[in-house]
């Protein structure tokens, strides 16, 4: 089995103050036990035979379907019923809230 090492007092406030948490001294006790009980589970997967076993990203056999990006010009009409459909405008223009 693999080592199940135990995180330390001071490797659980050393995480926490990367991110950024504050933790009471209780919560830094429990959390040292957790964090270990975590790590010797995935130290467990060591233990797995994977010899021959292909490496998979995904397991649904979906696939990207991507297109050629193509600029198309639109006609005239097509400009005038987005305007005419834009909720606020002023004449030909469409009127957007102001971005800051």
């Amino acid at each position: 089995m693999a080592d199940n090492k135990k995180i330390s007092i001071a490797e659980v406030e050393h995480i926490a103050e990367l991110a950024r948490i504050e933790l009471s001294k209780e919560e830094v006790e429990k959390f040292s036990g957790e964090l270990s009980d975590v790590l010797g589970y995935i130290g467990q997967l060591e233990e797995v035979e994977t010899e021959g076993i292909e490496p998979v990203s995904q397991v649904t056999g979906l696939v990207n379907v991507l297109r050629n990006d193509v600029a198309k010009s639109s006609d005239e009409d097509t400009r005038r019923t987005m305007i005419d459909n834009f909720p606020d405008k002023d004449g030909d223009y469409i009127k957007v809230k102001q971005v800051m």
